[in-house]
């Protein structure tokens, strides 16, 4: 298959809400935004690790994510986005306590990635939240109601940057121990 030039290539793992939640949060947003342009539903999500960006499809480093990814073990948890954060730049939601099981998904993602011999992207650090838009503005925080659902799955994403794309490359469901056992 012969891939169209384009700026870069994200490969990342993520968390991502379901399509009902996605469709409720960009609502919210939409309220929100002023006219700033949104993220697509169907973009939205938590990254847990990020690839550095890559001049040409990964396709040898994307194999190497799909194995390593099958090592991952956790159980399936809840996630509330329960805090309404602007930056300088965004507009994110973030939950406004730790969430034990997705730090621990975080940390086997970072193993993941490291196991592949991912260059890993020097800008970022985890600090979950979703990107709701782009905007300049002061920084700011509140809480909120919030969004939540259940966490039941993790994904490989490469975004084709500057080309407002997203590709699943692989989905994994959580599901502890009984991940690989046999019946």
């Amino acid at each position: 298959m012969e891939r169209r030039a384009t700026s870069a290539y994200r490969l990342f793992f993520a968390v991502k809400p379901p399509p009902m939640v996605a469709r409720q949060i960009d609502h919210y947003a939409e309220i929100l935004a002023g006219g700033a342009d949104r993220i697509l539903p169907a973009h939205q999500h938590v990254a847990l690790g990020i690839a550095a960006d890559m001049p040409t499809y990964p396709t040898a480093l994307i194999d190497m994510l799909q194995v390593t990814a099958t090592q991952m073990m956790a159980d399936p948890f809840d996630l509330l986005l329960d805090r309404l954060s602007y930056g300088g730049r965004s507009a994110a939601l973030r939950p406004s306590r730790s969430n034990a099981p997705l730090v621990r998904l975080q940390r086997q993602v970072a193993q993941a990635l490291e196991r592949a011999g991912a260059p890993l992207r020097d800008d970022w650090s985890f600090s979950p939240h979703q990107t709701l838009f782009y905007r300049d503005g002061p920084p700011a925080q509140r809480r909120i109601e919030g969004f939540s659902w259940r966490v039941d799955n993790v994904v490989l994403v490469c975004s084709h940057v500057g080309r407002i794309r997203h590709d699943i490359l692989g989905t994994w469901p959580l599901q502890g121990s009984a991940q690989y056992s046999l019946f």
